[in-house]
């Protein structure tokens, strides 16, 4: 499925349109003077599982989670 865009919106949306290539759609840019240049993902992009182990918190950043240890104590 390739999708068509020019070369003003190519830079301006450059996020998305990368979004796209990399899920395995073309993107064919086209300039003023009629060129037509087809922007493609090399390999695929990270699968739905990555996507999601990443949002889950996969990733270890050195901050502490916080947790409901102790949580509804007498704290008197």
């Amino acid at each position: 499925m390739a999708t068509t865009t020019t070369t003003r919106e190519f830079i301006r949306d450059f996020a998305r349109i990368k979004k796209a290539a990399s899920n395995g759609h073309e993107v064919i840019v086209r300039d003023r003077q009629g060129q037509a240049f087809v922007f493609r993902a090399k390999n695929a992009g990270p699968s739905l599982g990555e996507q999601l182990a990443d949002l889950r918190g996969a990733i270890r950043t050195g901050t502490r989670v916080k947790s409901l240890h102790g949580f509804g104590r007498s704290r008197a």
